[in-house]
């Protein structure tokens, strides 16, 4: 059985708030509620543990993977074990993402890989611990450069421990180092006081969400570069470790957006305990917020404030027979609107029975490393949900395994891995359990085989040279790197040798001693650690050709006797010279056929 907790999770409640008003809607009514309940430490009891299911975990990484759209792919991450663990899942439609960290070791390094309005995007973030870590253009920047890393996916690709800390040492001045670099940027998207990693971020256009719909953030060759992507101007390019030295021009900046203008048509439908609003939309707006007060005259400054909703919107939770008053402002990245007019209207003068909540809608699923990550959108009169999951489609109430007192996001763990399971979600109230949600499903990611060491190099070859040697050896899977081990004594270990680390092949070892026999063995190295050593080969150096002087050796063993008349005779003429004439010439028997080549050569 597993504790089941939705601490941390109060956060990511609001990014159900997507594109579409219907889901801000939802998620808006019951804000209130549903951030209590995130707050809560809840333990459950599982109805059927086993069977490759498992409970929904408290210890949770979690974001937003976006660049203004959101991205359509997967998220992984990499803890500081040795070798690191990696899990992964899939993201959701909005772009929010879920990784179960239980009994992995902090800190971590995230990858989002996937495509956004047919661009394709590999971007990287960090996160201390479980909590929010969201994965954009510029948490991909801050990362690198807190690593000291040229080129970001070196952050993951090459993630341990030791690197891991680096970012965690160096993170905290890094983004404080790029927000007052981009002040005037960011300042555009009032997104100055925004951590691009940390802070609640959502995809729906507004604050830096915005400023990534206008700019191109990349990081290529050691430099990070913002295009204005409607002129193409640079407005920013500096190496990504020296980004307080880059150059930002104010000029390139994209232009300020208009303040939307003021709702109209706005309309309030009293009923039981509840408000329907409705207005006309507003076509630059990207959300709405209602102002409103039991007295008339509501205005932004003395009515009670009800931020990013869509039209329709439905206020809950109102006294019986009570007038209220409205008004509604539409919001873009520019600012807010000035007010609608008012309207009102009274709520029904019998209090409402309770009833049992309505069916949770835009239920997600996503599938990742034996874990599956479900949200939905609140539901105004509910205090809890209910998750009923099966292996088989179809599932109910009656069939399904039921995970009660839940709250969205949930990430179930100990799940098979490639395997799909299906969901319905309910909710709760003190009336009782409403109707289920539509069935959902998410399918697990395949095992990834744990990191091992690569087998020995084979086929290992060395040849000998003039004062050196070269040893060469066919690629191994999964290695990064190779160590060569030699010595002048046969039977060479790792331990008796002489270790050449970072070596690639082919390898050639140059200085060596002339004549000599050199033993060598290769081993195969990656994150993992070294492999076994490969077969011992070996290579003798050869002694070195010297450069002749064939003139200067005729002259002074030939020249006396013989004269110019030699020149071009062959190695035999000069070998019979010396035979029928050896007075005072004795030294030339000594000389090498090289010698005596270079002399008739000449």
């Amino acid at each position: 059985m597993e504790e089941i907790s939705s601490k941390n999770y109060f956060h990511n409640i609001i990014r159900m708030a997507q594109k579409g008003d219907g889901m801000r809607n939802l998620v808006k009514r019951s804000c209130t509620a549903i951030t209590a309940l995130s707050l809560m430490a809840i333990g459950l009891m599982l109805a059927g543990c086993g069977g490759g299911s498992g409970g929904v975990s408290s210890e949770v990484v979690s974001g937003t993977a976006a660049v203004g759209a959101p991205l359509s792919g997967q998220v992984s991450l990499k803890d500081s074990s040795t070798p690191p663990q990696q899990r992964s899942t899939v993201i959701g439609s909005d772009g929010s993402f879920a990784i179960d960290v239980t009994s992995m070791k902090a800190p971590y390094v995230l990858r989002a890989t996937g495509n956004a309005d047919g661009t394709d995007y590999k971007l990287h973030s960090f996160a201390e611990g479980a909590g929010t870590a969201n994965i954009n253009p510029l948490s991909n920047a801050i990362v690198a450069s807190a690593a000291g890393d040229d080129d970001p996916s070196d952050v993951f690709d090459k993630a341990d421990s030791d690197k891991n800390h680096t970012i965690s040492t160096n993170l905290t001045k890094t983004v404080s180092l790029l927000l007052t670099k981009l002040q005037p940027l960011l300042k555009k998207y009032n997104a100055e006081n925004t951590n691009p990693i940390t802070t609640r971020y959502i995809a729906n256009h507004l604050g830096l969400d915005d400023m990534f719909d206008n700019v191109r953030i990349s990081v290529s060759n050691g430099i990070l570069s913002i295009i204005n992507t409607k002129t193409r101007a640079t407005i920013f390019s500096g190496n990504i470790n020296d980004i307080a030295n880059g150059i930002f021009d104010g000029s390139a900046l994209p232009p300020a957006a208009s303040v939307p203008a003021p709702p109209v048509g706005l309309t309030a439908i009293g009923g039981a305990g509840q408000m329907t609003l409705s207005w006309t939309s507003v076509s630059n707006a990207t959300s709405y917020n209602v102002y409103y007060a039991t007295t008339a005259g509501v205005t932004k400054t003395n009515g009670t404030k009800i931020t990013s909703i869509s039209t329709p919107y439905v206020q809950t939770g109102l006294a019986a027979g009570t007038v209220y008053y409205y008004v509604v402002t539409a919001v873009n990245s520019a600012g807010e609107s000035v007010s609608s007019a008012e309207t009102s209207a009274g709520t029904a003068s019998i209090t409402p029975i309770p009833t049992v909540p309505d069916a949770p809608a835009a239920v997600i699923a996503t599938g990742g490393t034996n874990q599956v990550t479900l949200s939905w959108g609140a539901v105004s009169t509910a205090t809890s949900y209910n998750v009923y999951y099966a292996t088989t489609s179809r599932v109910t109430k009656a069939n399904g395994t039921m995970i009660s007192s839940t709250t969205s996001p949930a990430v179930q763990t100990g799940l098979a891995a490639g395997t799909t399971y299906y969901y319905i979600v309910t909710a709760v109230n003190s009336a009782g359990e409403g109707a289920a949600s539509v069935q959902v499903a998410a399918t697990t990611l395949a095992d990834v085989p744990s990191p091992t060491v690569p087998m020995a190099p084979t086929n290992v070859a060395a040849i000998g040279g003039a004062n050196q040697a070269t040893i060469t050896w066919p690629l191994v899977s999964g290695a990064a790197s190779y160590n060569v081990y030699w010595s002048t004594t046969n039977g060479v270990t790792k331990s008796s040798g002489i270790k050449v680390a970072g070596a690639t092949s082919p390898y050639v070892q140059t200085a060596l001693s002339a004549g000599i026999t050199y033993y060598y063995i290769v081993t195969a190295v990656n994150t993992t650690g070294e492999s076994a050593v490969s077969a011992q080969t070996s290579a003798t150096t050869t002694v070195p050709v010297p450069v002749l002087d064939g003139a200067a050796l005729y002259n002074t063993h030939c020249n006396g006797c013989h004269g110019t008349s030699k020149r071009g005779k062959s190695v035999s003429a000069i070998q019979g010279a010396i035979a029928s004439d050896r007075g005072g010439m004795g030294s030339l028997s000594s000389l090498t056929i090289d010698e005596l080549t270079a002399i008739s050569l000449y």
